[in-house]
């Protein structure tokens, strides 16, 4: 069971991956269809922000808060990219 589970969960976020990918791709190109997403996560937003003010049980209070972290990530500027690799000052050389 525990195997299925985290078979589930990897197949869910290597799919959450992709679809944040082409979202924040669809965000930056600077075209019209970017500021219509922009201007349609602005709504989901709104929208799900409307969804937390209501009672709700623990689990669809997880599944919106997660909704309403993932929109608020998309609809953040984009961050310069930071080096993968640094050379450490008084590293080993091979002279």
């Amino acid at each position: 069971m525990l195997s299925k589970l985290n078979d589930r969960l990897l197949r869910l976020e290597g799919e959450l991956f992709v679809l944040r990918s082409i979202a924040r791709a669809a965000l930056t190109s600077g075209d019209e269809s970017a500021i219509r997403t922009r201007k349609l996560l602005e709504g989901a937003k709104l929208a799900l922000a409307d969804e937390a003010e209501r009672p709700l049980d623990a689990a669809t209070g997880k599944y919106v808060a997660a909704a309403i972290a993932m929109v608020e990530e998309l609809l953040e500027n984009p961050r310069e990219a930071a080096p993968l690799f640094r050379v450490i000052d008084g590293g080993k050389r091979d002279d």
